[in-house]
C-alpha cells in the first residue's frame, strides 16, 4: 500500500502524455483523389513487414501488391472490419480470401462496431496514417488525405496496435500523439479544440453527440467543411469528403476519428496529434481549398496564432495558455506529483524511533 502514491503518480504523468502532440516530420501528404494510390507503391516496397488495418478493402491494386508481398516472404497483417455499414460489400470477402489464398493473414475483428481505422506501417518504419478507405471510391473521388511519416518508433508502436487488434488483445495505450478510440481520441480532441486561434475544420461528420461542437463555435473565426452534420454551425457541405482534419495553430490532428460519439466511444479508431508547423499551414490552405470549392465565404486575410518554439510532448492545456508556457506548466506539475509522491514513500518507510 505504501507504493501507491508513486503507482497513482505515474498513472496521472501517463494520461497526461496519452492525449498531448508530439513533434513529427512528415514525408509526403498524400491527398485523394490526387495521388493516394501511392500507398500500392510503398506495399510494394516492403522488405519485411506490413501491418495494415482498414475499416474495408475493395481497391484490387492494393490486394494485388499485398499478396505479392506475402507470396515474396514478407510478413502481412490485415485487419478489417467485420461491421461494415451497409454489409460488407461481396468484393471485399473476394479479395479478403484472394490475400488469404496467397499467404496474408486476414482478420475480421468483429469486437467493436466498426473497425474504422486507415493504417499502414511498412517494415516498422513508415507510416502512412489517415482517413482515405482503399476503395476505387476513397482513392479516385473522395476528398481526405493520408500522411507518410518515417518514424520507427511511431511504426513500432502502430504496428503494436494493429497485431493487437489481429490477435483481440485491448490494453489502454498511452502512446504520446496516438490517439486511439475508444481510449484516449476524447482527451486528444478536446486538447486541439481548445487550443487559442482562427479553426480549421474539414471533418467527415460534425455530430452533437461528440460534446464538441460548444468548443468549436467558442473559436470567434473558424471555417468548417464537412459531409453530415446536425450542428447548427456554419459549415460548407461537399458529400465527397471523408476527411478527418482539424487544424489550430501550428498543431494538427490527422486520422480516422469523426466528431461523433460512435466514432470516439466505441468504434476502433486511430489518429495523431501533431506539432509541426508546415504541416498546418499545408493543411489550413487545403481546407479552405475544400472550403470554398463547397461554397464557403473564403477569410479576407488568414491570421494565424504566431509560431512558438516546439515542445517534444506537451498536455492538456487552458484555452488562454501559449502552446510554449503549457507544456512547461504541465511538466512541471509532472515532476511535483512525481517528487510529492517519492517524498511519501520515503516518509512511510521512516525508521520509526
Amino acid at each position: 500500500m505504501r507504493l501507491l502514491p508513486l503507482l497513482l503518480a505515474l498513472a496521472v504523468a501517463g494520461l497526461l502524455l496519452a492525449a498531448s502532440p508530439i513533434r513529427l516530420e512528415v514525408d509526403a501528404v498524400l491527398v485523394s483523389p490526387i495521388n493516394t494510390t501511392k500507398i500500392v507503391d510503398y506495399v510494394k516496397a516492403a522488405k519485411k513487414a506490413v501491418y495494415a488495418e482498414v475499416y474495408v478493402l475493395t481497391y484490387k491494386p492494393l490486394a494485388d501488391a499485398l499478396a505479392d508481398a506475402a507470396r515474396r516472404g514478407v510478413d502481412v497483417y490485415v485487419v478489417l472490419s467485420a461491421r461494415v455499414y451497409g454489409g460488407v460489400p461481396q468484393q471485399a470477402k473476394e479479395l479478403a480470401g484472394y490475400l488469404q489464398d496467397n499467404g496474408v493473414k486476414v482478420k475480421w475483428n468483429k469486437d467493436f462496431p466498426n473497425v474504422h481505422t486507415k493504417l499502414y506501417v511498412i517494415d516498422n518504419e513508415t507510416v502512412i496514417i489517415g482517413n482515405i478507405n482503399p476503395t476505387a471510391s476513397g482513392f479516385t473521388r473522395n476528398k481526405g488525405v493520408m500522411l507518410v511519416i518515417r518514424n520507427a518508433t511511431l511504426a513500432r508502436q502502430l504496428a503494436t496496435i494493429v497485431l493487437n487488434d489481429y490477435r483481440g488483445v485491448y490494453p489502454r495505450y498511452n502512446y504520446p500523439g496516438v490517439l486511439v478510440s475508444p481510449i484516449n481520441s476524447q482527451d486528444g480532441l478536446e486538447w486541439i479544440l481548445s487550443q487559442p486561434g482562427d479553426l480549421y475544420v474539414a471533418m467527415e461528420q460534425i455530430y452533437m453527440d461528440s460534446g464538441f461542437v460548444p468548443l468549436i463555435l467558442q473559436h470567434q473565426r473558424y471555417y468548417a467543411v464537412v459531409a453530415r452534420t446536425d450542428a447548427d454551425i456554419n459549415a460548407a457541405v461537399d458529400e465527397d469528403l471523408v476527411a478527418k482534419i482539424i487544424v489550430v495553430g501550428d498543431y494538427v490532428y490527422v486520422g480516422s476519428i469523426n466528431l461523433g460519439y460512435y466514432s470516439i466511444q466505441r468504434n476502433r479508431e486511430v489518429g495523431l496529434l501533431i506539432y509541426n508547423p508546415n504541416l498546418a499551414q499545408r493543411l489550413r490552405g487545403l481546407i479552405l481549398q475544400w472550403y470554398t470549392e463547397a461554397g464557403g465565404q473564403p477569410p479576407a486575410t488568414v491570421t494565424t496564432a504566431p509560431q512558438t518554439a516546439a515542445p517534444t510532448t506537451t498536455g492538456g492545456a487552458a484555452p488562454a495558455a501559449t502552446p510554449a508556457t503549457d507544456y512547461k506548466i504541465h511538466i512541471v506539475v509532472w515532476l511535483v506529483i512525481i517528487i510529492a509522491a517519492l517524498l511519501f514513500v520515503i516518509w512511510m518507510n521512516r525508521k520509526k524511533p
